[in-house]
């Protein structure tokens, strides 16, 4: 038995795209849209969980966004017995080929809801179709442990990147050739370098960061370019541009360290991204980090479960905006609430915080009234 259903459909935004000026004459700008579909399929009755042996063929059923004129896609799911590997392919019904450019993230989900092994494919325009976008050993999808109950969730997103025949045109001319040809010098990975060695060594450090007992030398030139919050601290003789002195009480200093590092150098590790994500994202937003920040929301929402989906819709008040997480959540929340409940932080939560809880029940109701009467 499969089931499968249309999580989120016809959800549509405008893309302006222009080539580069310096390579053509003359440029034209246009607006496309963008068709995003999540696509939940779920497999039923599996009978080849005791055995690497011949685990079948399943396909979907067609799914598609309500707009009138989006393709219908389909997904296949196969295996490749005698070889050890799964894969499933992307295809439209009676088409060989796509359309136009399309975006695909497909996972697996697991009992915590969390999306495990994802993958990402971008499909140009007039891709030969079927085309396989997700593949996996069949020993590591078993020891993933992601078979609930005799069910396999695969959890499929598509963006489909659609002319807007009623977008607006603007055009224009370019720069000139020789233009282009006077284009500077990219020494962009040299100064990344270099400012990772004076992140790394401090030299000429004219400013310590108190953070709960643990000091950071630090320079207030990168500072105060870099963020707003300490260029207006260092614009004005406050106590900490006089005193050459800043105390931190509401920031870890593990993350201060990461915040710092990514003053300078403007990047972090997908470790750092990985344990520190939500702790990273209170601290750019009282900072005024909105790259990071919106950084930190992505990597939160791929990593969103029901056991640390209760966590997020804490950090996420008004304390601590985040906007499209605080919806993701909430969303994740009223489609799970079975399985985010039992965890034994909603436990815990219950007794210490009754009041957050309660607020987040009320989230709950109030987002399954505005689902009742959009239907």
């Amino acid at each position: 038995m499969i089931d499968q259903q249309v999580k989120k459909a016809n959800a549509e935004t405008q893309l302006e795209t222009l080539p580069p000026p310096s390579m053509v004459s003359n440029w034209c700008q246009t607006k496309n849209k963008i068709t995003t579909l999540d696509f939940e399929w779920t497999i039923q009755d599996l009978a080849f969980l005791e055995t690497f042996k011949d685990w079948g063929d399943y396909r979907s059923s067609e799914f598609s966004p309500k707009t009138t004129g989006d393709p219908k896609w389909i997904l296949h799911f196969y295996d490749m017995d005698p070889e050890p590997d799964i894969k499933i392919h992307l295809s439209i019904p009676l088409q060989k080929k796509t359309g136009s450019p399309v975006r695909v993230k497909i996972a697996i989900s697991n009992k915590n809801r969390e999306k495990i092994f994802p993958q990402q494919h971008c499909l140009p325009k007039d891709r030969s179709l079927p085309y396989c976008v997700f593949q996996i050993k069949k020993k590591m999808l078993v020891e993933s442990q992601c078979f609930v109950n005799g069910k396999l969730i695969i959890y499929c997103e598509i963006e489909n990147f659609l002319p807007n025949n009623y977008g607006s045109v603007v055009s224009g001319k370019s720069s000139t050739e020789a233009d282009f040809h006077k284009k500077p010098f990219n020494n962009s990975d040299q100064l990344v370098a270099q400012l990772e060695e004076l992140f790394e060594t401090m030299k000429f450090s004219d400013i310590t960061v108190n953070v709960r007992g643990r000091q950071f030398q630090a320079h207030k030139s990168i500072l105060a370019t870099r963020s707003k919050y300490f260029g207006a601290m260092f614009e004005h003789p406050t106590k900490e541009n006089l005193t050459h002195q800043v105390e931190i009480e509401d920031v870890d200093p593990a993350v201060f360290g990461e915040i710092l590092r990514f003053l300078y150098t403007g990047h972090l590790s997908e470790s750092t991204m990985g344990k520190m994500s939500a702790g990273i994202l209170a601290a750019a937003d009282k900072y005024l980090l909105e790259q990071l920040k919106m950084e930190c929301e992505t990597q939160l929402i791929h990593r969103m479960s029901a056991e640390n989906c209760l966590e997020l819709l804490l950090i996420t008040d008004e304390h601590h905006p985040a906007f499209h997480l605080r919806k993701y959540a909430v969303e994740f929340f009223r489609r799970f609430s079975a399985e985010v409940m039992a965890t034994d932080e909603w436990e815990k939560a219950e007794q210490s915080h009754p009041e957050q809880c309660l607020k987040i029940l009320k989230k709950l109701v109030k987002s399954t009234v505005l689902c009742c009467h959009i239907i």
